[in-house]
Parts: C-alpha cells; sequence; structure tokens
C-alpha cells in the first residue's frame, strides 16, 4: 500500500524538521516510549573508513497499528499520540519525528509487530529523504512472534561516523531528554540501550537530592516527583502534571526559577484529579487556575502547590548544607578570609563556632556573600566574630533580618543555632577540661604515688607522646625515642612537606642517642626579613625516682650541642628549646635557676644563641596547666577532686606495676 503524506516534498524540508543527527535519534526513542515501550536500544555497524554503514532502534512497545497509519504517518504537523508528546520540551513535535531520518540518512525501514483482536500482525513500511511524501507499507501478515515492538533501520547514512556514535557522545545527548523519563519509571525498568551498554541517569539526576512523595489532598491522591538536576538545564524549573494515564495536562513553573544558588530542578506531578483537566495552568503569576470552575478544585491545587514548595524547600535545605560547607572551607583555605584562631582547644572551639553560625547564614541567604571583595568578605566575617564572643552574640539575628527576609520558622532555627552554638561551646570545653585533668591526675598518681613501679619508657614516654598538649597547644610530635637523625629527618618532613629526606648529618656519637620526645612548630613573626620563625622543643623524659641532676642536664645539653652543630639546623630563624623534666631537681640545678634568674623565664638554666635549655619538676608542669586554665575552671565550677577519685576508684583493684600499667593504658586512651 502506498500512503500518500497531505503536503509536498519541498514542504516537509522547510517545516523546521531538525538538522541535528542526535535530537533526531531521540525523536525515534520518544517514538518507542509513546508506544510505551519499557526498552529501546540503539546499534550501528561501522564500514572500513570508519563511517556509519548502518544504525537500528528496536523498542519493545505496542507496534504501529496498520488500521491507523493514515492518522499517524499519513498525517504530517499532527500526531494521534499524546502520552509523553510534550515532554521536556515547550511544545510538541506535532508529527514530524518519524521524518527526523533526513538529518543523517536517505532511507529508512520499519519493521513493526502489533496486536490485533489478540492477533499478532507484523508489516513493514520505508521512507526515503528523495520522495518524503511517499510512505510504501506492506501488506500485514500474521506473526510468528509472541511480542510486540518495531524496529527502524537507517541506511545510505551520509554523515555519521563512529566517533559522532560514540557512547560517551550518545549517552550526553540522550541523557538530557531521557534522564528524567528514565529516573521516574525506573520500576518499570525503562532503559535504554547503546550498542549493547546501558545509560545510567545517576550521571545527569541527583538521586541523592531527588524524591518521590505521596500526599492525599482532600481524598485525591497525588504523586511528586522531585528530581534535581546534575548541572544547569536550558529550561525552566517547572512542575508537570500528568494524569493515570500519564498524558502531560499542562505545566507551571516553580517559584524557585529566580535562585542564585544553581539548584537545578523539575517537578512531575501524576493525579487522576487531572483526568479530565486540559491546560492546568500556565503560570504561577496567574491568579485564576485555568478550566477550574470549582472554587474546591482551586483550593486543591493550591495545597498541591504548596506541598510541592516544602518539598524543593526541604532539599534545598540540604543541598545548602553541602554548598555551605563548601563554602566556608573555600573562606579558610582559598580566600583566606576567615578570622584566625589559636591553635589551642579554646581557638579551635571558637573557630567552629564561627563556621557553624556562617554556614546557617549561608544556608539562610547565600547573596549575603555573594560577590563579596575578599576584603568585604574579611570585614564580615571578622565583624560576626566578634559579635559571636561577645554578650552581643544573640544581636547576630537581629542584624541578619535586616538584610535578609526571614519566616517566623527560619528565625526561630536561626535563634536555636545561637543558642545551640553557645551551649555546644560549654558542653565542649567542660568535656575538654575534664579529658585533660584526668590525664593530670592520671600522670601524677604514676608521677608520685607510684614512683618505684613506673618508668619512662613505658609509662611516662607514652603518656607524654600521646598528649604533648602538656609542652604547647601548638605543636606537631615529630618524634618520640627515636635516633637523633631519624627525627630530625621527620622534623624536616613536617616544617616542609619533603617526602624524600635526605638530612646529610655529620658522623657522631651522639647521633645514636635518643630524643624521648621532639616537637616543632612554625609560626608568624615580625622578623627583618618577614618571613617565618620556627619553634622546636626537645624534651628529655626519666623515670620518676630519677632526679634531675648535672648528669641529666648535661645530656640534654650534648643534644643541644649536637643540633647547633648541624648547619641546616642554625638558622637564628629557628629557635630550639632543650627541656629536661624529673620529679625533683638537685642543688646544681637550683643553683643553675639562679644564674638566669634575671631572664624572668621558670626553670631556665643555660641560654646560648638561638638555644635555650630548661630544668623542669613534674610539678612545674602540673602547675603551669593549672594556671592556664584557671579561669574557666572557676567559671565552670570544676571538681577536680571527684574526677581523682572516680580514676583511682577504677583501678582500685591492682597494686604496684600493673596499676600503673593501668592508668597508663587509661591516659593514652584519652582522645584530646
Amino acid at each position: 500500500m502506498i500512503i500518500p503524506v497531505s503536503v509536498k516534498n519541498q514542504s516537509i524540508d522547510s517545516s523546521g524538521i531538525t538538522s541535528d543527527y542526535k535530537a533526531a535519534i531521540s525523536e525515534y526513542v520518544w517514538n518507542g516510549f509513546e508506544a510505551n515501550a519499557t526498552k529501546v536500544s540503539i546499534e550501528y555497524t561501522h564500514n572500513e573508513a570508519f563511517g556509519v554503514k548502518e544504525l537500528i532502534i528496536k523498542d519493545n512497545g505496542e507496534g504501529i497499528n496498520y488500521n491507523e497509519l493514515g492518522e499517524t504517518f499519513g498525517a504530517f504537523l499532527a500526531s494521534k499520540k499524546n502520552l509523553l508528546s510534550l515532554q521536556m520540551k515547550s511544545k510538541a513535535n506535532k508529527g514530524k519525528g518519524r521524518f527526523s531520518f533526513i538529518a543523517f540518512s536517505n532511507n529508512a525501514e520499519w519493521h513493526t509487530v502489533y496486536k490485533d483482536n489478540d492477533v499478532y500482525k507484523e508489516y513493514d513500511i520505508a521512507m526515503s529523504s528523495d520522495k518524503k511524501e511517499v510512505i510504501d507499507c506492506s501488506e500485514p501478515q500474521l506473526s510468528e512472534q509472541n511480542a510486540t515492538g518495531t524496529e527502524v533501520r537507517f541506511f545510505n547514512i551520509n554523515t555519521l561516523t563512529v566517533e559522532n556514535m560514540s557512547f560517551e557522545v550518545i549517552e550526553s545527548a540522550l541523557l538530557k531528554d531521557f534522564a528524567w523519563f528514565l529516573y521516574l519509571y525506573k520500576n518499570k525498568d525503562a532503559e535504554i540501550i547503546v550498542n549493547g551498554e546501558k545509560i545510567d541517569y545517576k550521571k545527569y539526576i541527583n538521586t541523592d537530592l531527588s524524591e518521590k512523595v505521596m500526599v492525599t489532598i482532600d481524598g485525591y491522591r497525588f504523586e511528586i516527583n522531585l528530581i534535581v538536576w546534575q548541572q544547569s538545564i536550558s529550561e525552566k524549573f517547572c512542575c508537570y502534571y500528568f494524569d493515570e494515564k500519564n498524558i502531560l495536562k499542562g505545566k507551571r513553573t516553580t517559584t524557585f526559577n529566580h535562585n542564585t544558588i544553581n539548584f537545578n530542578h523539575s517537578v512531575f506531578v501524576k493525579s487522576d484529579f487531572f483526568d479530565d483537566k486540559e491546560n492546568v495552568i500556565d503560570d504561577h503569576e496567574d491568579t485564576q487556575i485555568n478550566l477550574f470552575e470549582s472554587q474546591d478544585e482551586k483550593k486543591i491545587l493550591k495545597k498541591l502547590h504548596k506541598e510541592i514548595q516544602k518539598l524543593i524547600e526541604k532539599k534545598i535545605s540540604v543541598y545548602l548544607s553541602d554548598k555551605a560547607e563548601e563554602a566556608v572551607e573555600a573562606m579558610i583555605t582559598e580566600r583566606k578570609t576567615f578570622p584566625n584562631f589559636s591553635d589551642d582547644v579554646y581557638g579551635q572551639m571558637r573557630k567552629n563556632d564561627l563556621k557553624r553560625v556562617t554556614k546557617e547564614i549561608f544556608k539562610l541567604e547565600p547573596l549575603i556573600f555573594h560577590k563579596l571583595k575578599q576584603i568585604q568578605e574579611k570585614s564580615l566575617l571578622g565583624f560576626l566574630n566578634l559579635l559571636l564572643s561577645s554578650e552581643e552574640r544573640e544581636n547576630v539575628l537581629t542584624i541578619i533580618e535586616q538584610v535578609v527576609e526571614l519566616s517566623p520558622q527560619q528565625r526561630a532555627d536561626f535563634s536555636m543555632i545561637l543558642k545551640k552554638t553557645s551551649l555546644e561551646n560549654i558542653i565542649d570545653t567542660i568535656k575538654f577540661i575534664e579529658d585533660r585533668y584526668k590525664v593530670i591526675e592520671l600522670l601524677k598518681s604514676i608521677v608520685y604515688d607510684l614512683t618505684k613501679f613506673a618508668n619512662e619508657r613505658d609509662h611516662v614516654q607514652k603518656i607524654v607522646e600521646r598528649h604533648f598538649w602538656l609542652f604547647g597547644e601548638q605543636y606537631n610530635l615529630a618524634s618520640a625515642d627515636q635516633r637523633m637523625q631519624k627525627a630530625l629527618e621527620q622534623y624536616r618532613n613536617i616544617l616542609y612537606g619533603e617526602e624524600d629526606v635526605t638530612a646529610e648529618l655529620n658522623p657522631d656519637a651522639e647521633n645514636e642517642r635518643r630524643m624521648d620526645i621532639f616537637l616543632c612548630n612554625t609560626r608568624n613573626v615580625e622578623t627583618t626579613f618577614e618571613t617565618t620563625q620556627e619553634e622546636n622543643i626537645v624534651v628529655e623524659l626519666k623515670a620518676p625516682r630519677v632526679p634531675l641532676t648535672k648528669k641529666v642536664l648535661r645530656q640534654v645539653e650534648d643534644y643541644m650541642d649536637y643540633v647547633r652543630r648541624q648547619p641546616q639546623f642554625n638558622s637564628e630563624l629557628r629557635k630550639w628549646k632543650f627541656i629536661a623534666v624529673c620529679k625533683e631537681v638537685d642543688d646544681y640545678v637550683k643553683s643553675q635557676y639562679k644564674a638566669f634568674e634575671d631572664k624572668g623565664k621558670v626553670g631556665l638554666v643555660f641560654q646560648v644563641d638561638n638555644c635555650e635549655v630548661y630544668a623542669l619538676t613534674w610539678d612545674d608542669i602540673f602547675k603551669s596547666f593549672e594556671i592556664k586554665h584557671k579561669p574557666m575552671l572557676e567559671r565552670l565550677k570544676y571538681d577536680r577532686e571527684r574526677v581523682a577519685n572516680e580514676l583511682m576508684a577504677a583501678v582500685s583493684d591492682t597494686e604496684g606495676r600493673e596499676k600503673a600499667d593501668t592508668l597508663t593504658e587509661i591516659a593514652v586512651a584519652q582522645v584530646l
């Protein structure tokens, strides 16, 4: 049978049929899905010149009913199909899709199997680019196949290459048109296969943020699918309305089209509420809901829009939580606009407080930080930090409200964040103080009560290398109980990030001596060269029963002499402190205190060039900690005696070396 199309060949050429081969392929894939297919496959072969020899698109849809050919293939600029014809586009293809093959091929042949009164029939359709106004159809025959479907074969291909048809190229093009469809119909196993490889909608859709919810409004059931795209889309962000037969009944833009946060989304709503409706709504600005005469129906649609808005707002909050984390990290590491905080725990608590509040402000209104110059951003963060650190932290909310209009719920949430972060700081501080005092009490017991059973290597050093904050919050542990050369190598690695360290140190007997604890740090100081100064601490620990004598002090001075002789470690920009710590000191050490007391530094017993030697008792260490934390302890009314009693109760059934070992294990296990 020959079916003439009701227009001339030239008219078809000038009708706006796509010339993009990728768009043309998409049209044939849509034809399959509009015929209720769940699987569409694209297969091609290539010739010796790596051009495409033949292209085949197959689907398992309902086929093309022979009795309806006049309404489908014979009608131009009209289409019987209405199932998904609007897709994500502003208008339907209106029956032009079947002519799309002219974008890349001279000939197209369809072989289709359809069901006619429970009988499977098949026939062929042929079209050519030079006579598009004529469709050649064979007579339908009984089919031996027991499944419907259509296969369209394209040959005499003149423009396609293997590179054009690579999986990466075709997948990207198809995802733009079909990602949403594959996602919505994933439970029906909808899929597109290209030369045996399945395209993955997850590359185009953020499945973590996308969500389906079911809501019932005045007896009507609505299935709402929010799809969040991985990247920007050219279309406006719209709600699409489908009836129970998946026929698109209209659309409207969402209220989030003008957001500046790149939350790219679309909403698909399905319900029998739309079964007898057409052109549901064109724009959310229209106060009159189109073709809804009933006030009850208008109220239902308004309630639906509120549910959709609530879902989008919930997902935007999650989305912004991730973006806020990235934004604040960029302020800290990239733009360097975040205030500087000390490395001690108090400084880090204040830093975390500012980070939490800044993230919340970003989530409320990213525009506050949008396109700020570095100096502006730095000033804003500095001002915010001052407020949070004062009694006026509640005024942050007042200031934000002058910039951003907050809903009652947003205001309540942000107020709670300010209170929560303040409370979290207090809780963190209490736990921090308690955990550190536990270590202090454990170390006191080992040093003073278990003197006979505790030693340097198994007890004191294990605790100190785990808790080197005892000597300074700001230091990094470079080594613990290692030979001096290895320690110095690690030192260079920490400060300069050298992976292949080749510290060529002079052979020396002292090279075999151990540095019990070696700490290092860099800090900015005002110098002639306006550069960074390094501070290093070498700690010599002794068993509790060993007093700090001239002999011990001489060992520490040997460390100092060794370092001073190494040319790569004696810059004036490096400061070295060598510290010996014992339970008690002898008269010689006390005389050295007097010799250097004019320097005003506790424990200083020797000084030369950029090196200082200190002799400290454990009581000096403990008292220094107590003085430093006294203001905080008094404000928190901290019960140190209770903590000590609880710790000792935990080891009340042990004695001697076993007790020392147990206390050491508890101290080492403290995470600070």
